[in-house]
C-alpha cells in the first residue's frame, strides 16, 4: 500500500440477510469482492429475530483461502427491539484485536480490506420460520 491513499468519494453499503433459507456453517459474502478497489471498512452491525442466541463467524476470504477473523456472539432479538442493541463489531472485544488497532487522523477505527478480497460470514445455529439474521456492512473505496 503506498503512503497516502487517494479516497474514490464512493462510500459503499452492503446489507445481508440470513434466514431459514441459508444454510448453517455455510460462509457467505457480507462484502463481495472488488475488482478494481480497496475497500475501507468504517462499520459492521449485526442484528437479530432469532429467539436464542447466535454465534457468528466471520472470515477473510483472497479469492482461495479463507481466514477467520473473529466470532461474535449475537443476543437473542439484538436490534430488534428496543431492549437489546444491535452488536457492532467495532465495538466488540471478540473483534478489538481486529478492528481496534487502527485509526484514521480523526481517531475513527477502521479496517482495510484489499481489492479482489471479500468479507464472509457464517452462523452455527439453525433459523426457523420468520427468524433472521442481518449483516450491515460500510465504508468507503480507495485506489
Amino acid at each position: 500500500m503506498a503512503n497516502t491513499l487517494t479516497f474514490t468519494s464512493a462510500p459503499f453499503i452492503q446489507a445481508a440477510t440470513f434466514s431459514s433459507s441459508t444454510s448453517t456453517n455455510t460462509r457467505y459474502d457480507v462484502l463481495a469482492a472488488d475488482a478494481t478497489y480497496a475497500r475501507r471498512v468504517y462499520g459492521l452491525s449485526v442484528t437479530s429475530t432469532d429467539t436464542g442466541n447466535q454465534a457468528v463467524k466471520f472470515h477473510m476470504h483472497d479469492g482461495t483461502n479463507s481466514y477467520q477473523l473473529f466470532t461474535l456472539s449475537v443476543p437473542l432479538n439484538s436490534g430488534a427491539t428496543t431492549s437489546v442493541a444491535p452488536v457492532d463489531a467495532f465495538g466488540s472485544i471478540y473483534s478489538a484485536p481486529i478492528f481496534g488497532k487502527q485509526r484514521d487522523a480523526n481517531g475513527v477505527p477502521y479496517f482495510n480490506i484489499p481489492a479482489t478480497w471479500k468479507l464472509q460470514m457464517e452462523y452455527n445455529s439453525g433459523l426457523t420460520g420468520a427468524e433472521g439474521i442481518f449483516v450491515l456492512v460500510f465504508g468507503e473505496t480507495y485506489a
